[in-house]
């Protein structure tokens, strides 16, 4: 693949997800205490819909699609061509483990936060020294995954950039092998 066309198609699909993510803090359930349940006399919690559940997951698929396509792009760093020693291939290396660990964290949060969202639509409700509570899925949840998907956008193109920079042959190799300067025998 080209590099313009695998950087700005991660691109896209890093900055959708990272909407997404933002999306899903905003569209997550709100919680109210509705009157008595006829059916069991209990008091029950009414959530809104559960929107940010498919925000959320919509923001994992194309955070996947965007860390798929880098690491295929780059081989992941054990098929294919050498990598030359350096700073870019140590760099890289570098930026190809924290592009992981935070993607990890990004979907971690992202998954975490779009269950509760998805359990507490169901109508739960805590009972806490005579007063009931409804739970709601914090926004921090929601923000820790965008800012992770953020993090694993800068992380993984300029792991791209950098190895893609490491596999690249110096200009004089490219015609092939060169005349040696030692003397002849």
């Amino acid at each position: 693949m080209g590099k313009a066309i695998v950087l700005g198609l991660t691109i896209l699909f890093y900055i959708i997800s990272f909407g997404l993510a933002i999306g899903a803090i905003e569209k997550r359930s709100r919680a109210r205490v509705s009157a008595i349940d006829p059916k069991t006399s209990l008091l029950r919690c009414e959530y809104t819909s559960d929107v940010s559940t498919g925000l959320a997951a919509g923001s994992i698929i194309f955070l996947m699609f965007s860390q798929i396509i880098i690491m295929l792009a780059t081989r992941c760093l054990c098929c294919g061509s050498g990598v030359k020693p350096g700073g870019a291939k140590t760099f890289g290396v570098l930026m190809f483990l924290l592009s992981w660990f935070c993607f990890i964290v990004a979907f971690a949060a992202l998954l975490a936060g779009a269950a509760q969202n998805k359990i507490q639509t169901k109508g739960y409700f805590n009972y806490f020294g005579g007063k009931v509570k409804c739970s709601e899925v914090r926004k921090s949840v929601f923000a820790a995954g965008a800012a992770f998907v953020f993090l694993t956008s800068i992380f993984s193109e300029l792991y791209y950039i950098l190895i893609r920079k490491a596999r690249e042959t110096e200009p004089w190799r490219a015609n092939g092998p060169s005349v040696g300067m030692s003397p002849y025998p």
